[in-house]
């Protein structure tokens, strides 16, 4: 006890309660849990984006193509558009059934390998073909063959990976409710729990439009206005995202309510 207790008794306990009421150490616990949760959810969000970021110079490299991400516009989604969204996860709060979850194990990580395959070899690789894909549909419809040269300062050049771009952030915008929870469907969720989360979205679509439809966005970040074919390019890429993590939680429910009824049992 804080409050009651001795010097000596507080200076030999492992825990001590300052207000001394026990309740204090459900709602400790709670704290705890929910800061682990959500810092699990930056790390998922703004890690999956990396993949979108690597996917770009990998085919430039592999393949001779034009390079569909420049570094001015990677730097765009890592410390703009990304930066509030996954502040906003940060400040989630506890979900509803935090308490009735099993403790979890004394040496687990916040990056382990579940989360790392979850962003890297899952979430990261639609974002990946959506960048890729839409910046291979500018270039398409812009007449453009493979092999052939394309200078940096071309305006399909710089349409073509403005498209890139956009891609990445709208998904990013879709995998701000699906980092939300690792297991509960997104459709469950409580839409207006967390309001930072509609300010980050608010401030991440209004950077983009501003990266691409005004002059020094465009000129700052090499970037150049699209057409509404570009735009809605990602939407199906967004939509295969959303249905394959859906999927994915409820394979991971449907296990745990499995072990659950046979520790029933």
């Amino acid at each position: 006890m804080g409050r009651t207790g001795s010097d000596v008794a507080r200076e030999a306990a492992d825990m001590v309660l300052v207000d001394d009421n026990f309740v204090s150490i459900v709602d400790g616990i709670e704290e705890g849990r929910a800061v682990f949760d959500n810092v699990r959810k930056f790390l998922t969000y703004v890690l999956t984006s990396n993949i979108a970021e690597f996917v770009p110079y990998l085919a430039f490299v592999l393949f001779g193509i034009p390079l569909p991400l420049t570094i001015i516009q990677i730097l765009a989604v890592d410390l703009g558009t990304d930066l509030l969204p996954a502040l906003a996860l940060g400040a989630e709060r506890p979900h509803a059934d935090v308490m009735n979850r099993p403790p979890r194990s004394r040496t687990e990580r916040l990056l382990d390998h579940r989360l790392l395959l979850r962003a890297y070899g899952f979430l990261g690789l639609f974002e990946a073909a959506a960048g890729m894909a839409a910046y291979s549909f500018v270039l398409w419809q812009g007449g453009w063959s493979f092999g052939e040269p394309l200078a940096d300062h071309a305006a399909l050049y710089l349409q073509a990976t403005t498209a890139c771009l956009v891609a990445i952030v709208l998904l990013q915008i879709v995998n701000v409710f699906l980092c939300r929870d690792e297991r509960i469907s997104l459709f469950a969720q409580t839409s207006w729990g967390n309001p930072l989360i509609f300010v980050g979205i608010a401030f991440e679509i209004g950077m983009i439009l501003a990266v691409v439809y005004t002059q020094p966005g465009n000129a700052l970040f090499g970037t150049a206005p699209l057409g509404w074919q570009a735009l809605l390019f990602a939407g199906p890429f967004a939509a295969a995202m959303v249905v394959s993590e859906e999927g994915r939680k409820w394979i991971i429910r449907a296990r745990s309510s499995r072990k659950s009824s046979e520790m029933n049992e």
